[in-house]
């Protein structure tokens, strides 16, 4: 982040000073209702679609929905969210949170570093990314149950993407755009957020969805896999969870967008990808080290991925980070 924006983004607020001074938040600057339901229309500058707002720190952020859809990014430091039933999600810097309108949270008090940015959206600002995207997928069902104002499937996704440098940079200008003393138009702004949320759909094997009903499976298989790439075994899985192996596969696609194998197969040539740009291990220890047996097969999985193969990808990513 760029060292302007991010002390612009940092700076205490006049809200938050007044906390400090030992005021209590005021409810009634959100929104309003027994469960405080925010309202876009007391954050969202008047005839505007998305807009910026710092997340407010120093006291704890009582159980409230929205009634348009945010994306929280971390700029720095974490945030704690508590949701209904659930783990609480703990974000970290880099990382994003989608909230659909229905989702009920609280968030933890944050410190002076720990600094996040809400994008606030109107749902029908989000139609261009849906159609682009399809529904085929989680991200694509989240955007249309949005769109639709229906009962929402997911109340959120959480997207781990701190270390992908193609999203931090969309993520960064995005910001930028939204806090310049002249922002771009609706139009370039509803592109930019289309062109974030496809390449945010690249990396499914960095995003966790809320339970709700038959995806505690895909959750389930998909932090497995996170965890136990090399090792995992997907018919093995199936049987413990009492389901076939084709019912697993149906489900985890109709959720994700993606087979189980094609998961296994990005979060393998990932760490394959990281190991290539960070150590100087053969391509064969490589392979083995991220569970395949095969080199022949390694070789093909990552060039159909990657475009090149294992020994061309060093050599063009050499002391670079790339994703």
């Amino acid at each position: 982040m760029h060292e302007d924006i991010l002390k612009r983004l940092s700076a205490v607020t006049e809200e938050e000073q007044a906390i400090l001074n030992g005021k209590p938040l005021e409810p009634g600057r959100y929104g309003e209702g027994e469960l405080l339901t925010v309202a876009g229309e007391k954050l969202l500058p008047t005839s505007r679609m998305i807009t910026l707002r710092p997340h407010t720190r120093f006291t704890e952020f009582p159980p409230h929905r929205h009634d348009y859809v945010e994306m929280l990014y971390m700029v720095s430091g974490r945030t704690v969210h508590h949701f209904p039933g659930r783990e609480p999600l703990v974000l970290e810097a880099g990382d994003v949170l989608m909230m659909s309108c229905h989702a009920v949270h609280a968030i933890e008090r944050c410190g002076k570093e720990d600094v996040g940015v809400n994008l606030i959206i109107q749902p029908a600002f989000l139609e261009e990314a849906q159609r682009a995207i399809g529904s085929g997928n989680a991200l694509g069902r989240f955007l249309l149950d949005n769109i639709k104002k229906g009962k929402a499937s997911l109340p959120y996704l959480h997207f781990r993407v701190a270390e992908q440098p193609s999203v931090q940079a969309l993520l960064e200008s995005l910001v930028c755009a939204l806090v310049s003393p002249r922002p771009l138009s609706q139009r370039i702004l509803k592109t930019s957020i289309t062109l974030l949320l496809m390449y945010m759909l690249e990396y499914t094997e960095h995003m966790t969805m809320a339970p709700s009903g038959g995806n505690e499976l895909v959750v389930s298989l998909l932090e497995e896999i996170r965890h136990r790439y090399t090792s995992v075994s997907l018919s093995e899985f199936a049987a413990r969870h009492h389901v076939s192996a084709a019912y697993l596969s149906q489900t985890v696609r109709k959720a994700t967008g993606l087979t189980p194998t094609q998961h296994l197969q990005r979060q393998r040539i990932g760490q394959a990808k990281k190991l290539l740009r960070e150590t100087s291990l053969s391509v064969t220890e490589i392979c083995y080290q991220v569970g395949y047996s095969n080199t022949s097969h390694f070789y093909q999985l990552f060039t159909q991925q990657c475009g090149i193969n294992p020994t061309e990808y060093r050599h063009v990513n050499s002391g670079r980070e790339k994703p």
